[in-house]
């Protein structure tokens, strides 16, 4: 199985990591195909991209990008109003299929939750909480849990296409700088020693 960044046909020893950057309009089509393949059930992708795209700075899109190729993006909402204490939700991340279970999804929610953080300190805000919804059978949980810290707290039934959970991760979040996180895990809870 190829390492973090790894190409399939690349050189053992060889890894690339891939860049997390705010979205620009450019990224949209690329990301348009990865909604489109991660999330089968839903329709109209490059719309859904762009409606949302179009909606900063209430909605924070990031990419990951390998050899300018978006391989996976992550979506943020800021919820309830630009507030001193601000509550994020991760409203969607996805990954191109080929390139799940090597670090990307991991790369994209701490550096781009970092970016976010450090916006937030510029406008004298810090971040509360934060909270995922997801299928209660998605196996992004465990990352959920992992990255952020996130606990189950509400199971709803037949929300979507199944039961969703709402996992919060909760705490009183330190400002960070987004070059102090990469490639380094974190919880939430320890931001405030970072």
């Amino acid at each position: 199985m190829p390492r973090f960044g790894q190409h399939q046909n690349s050189k053992p020893g060889f890894s690339m990591a891939p860049i997390i950057q705010p979205t620009s309009r450019f990224h949209l089509p690329g990301m348009a195909l990865v909604h489109h393949e991660a999330f089968s059930r839903q329709t109209m992708s490059e719309k859904w991209i762009v409606c949302n795209f179009q909606a900063f700075p209430r909605i924070r899109q990031f990419v990951a990008l390998l050899e300018g190729e978006v391989i996976g993006y992550i979506q943020w909402v800021e919820k309830s109003g630009f507030r001193k204490e601000a509550v994020l939700e991760l409203e969607q991340i996805a990954v191109q299929a080929s390139r799940r279970g090597q670090g990307v999804g991991t790369a994209l929610i701490q550096q781009s939750l970092a970016m976010i953080q450090e916006a937030l300190a510029l406008r004298g805000s810090t971040l509360k909480h934060v909270l995922v919804t997801t299928r209660s059978d998605n196996q992004a949980q465990r990352l959920y849990a992992k990255v952020l810290g996130a606990q189950v707290e509400a199971t709803l039934s037949n929300l979507f296409s199944a039961d969703e959970v709402v996992m919060v991760a909760r705490g009183s979040i330190g400002w960070v700088s987004a070059s102090s996180l990469v490639g380094k895990p974190f919880k939430i809870s320890d931001l405030i020693s970072i």
